[in-house]
């Protein structure tokens, strides 16, 4: 800027970050439910947390998306969830969502 110009306030071109997918928690949490939904239970009718958390990143969600929803879908009583941990289990209530 040369000496003495003035430059208007506002001027320049601000960045907005891109909208997420899931930054909406009604959004998250249904996603998280068509993954769950639509994985493979083991013979126990388990389904591992770690594929629904991989699928829920591969489709553009992020780690604290993922984890509000699925804190939300076990409150809610969608899903129950393995005193481990590492599996959850879709309820009757999540299963008749997809009726």
């Amino acid at each position: 800027m040369a000496r003495g110009e003035i430059r208007a306030v506002g001027s320049e071109k601000m960045k907005f970050m891109e909208e997420r997918p899931f930054a909406k928690p009604e959004a998250a949490l249904t996603k998280l439910l068509e993954i769950a939904n639509g994985l493979e239970a083991d013979h126990a009718g388990r389904i591992s947390v770690g594929a629904i958390n991989h699928a829920f990143l591969s489709a553009g969600g992020n780690v604290e998306e993922y984890g509000a929803a699925m804190h939300r879908a076990v409150a809610d009583g969608w899903l129950e969830a393995h005193p481990s941990g590492a599996y959850v289990k879709l309820t009757q209530k999540g299963a008749d969502r997809f009726a």
